[in-house]
């Protein structure tokens, strides 16, 4: 596991967190659209859940060379 490797989950996960009306169409109706924002908001708190457990295992790993 190399450190790259924490970035490609955490960037769109940020994305998804601070930027979720990039993603969600203007036709929605309100109702959709706030649904929609919940679930991508959740899905970039996944994503950054993933990237600092990646981050955790690459610092945990004891046969890492550095």
């Amino acid at each position: 596991m190399n450190f790259i490797e924490v970035f490609i989950p955490l960037v769109p996960g940020i994305v998804l967190v601070a930027f979720p009306n990039m993603l969600t169409q203007k036709t929605d109706s309100a109702e959709e659209a706030a649904k929609k924002k919940s679930k991508l908001r959740r899905m970039g708190c996944v994503l950054i859940g993933v990237a600092a457990l990646y981050f955790f295992v690459i610092l945990a790993d004891p046969h890492r060379a550095g």
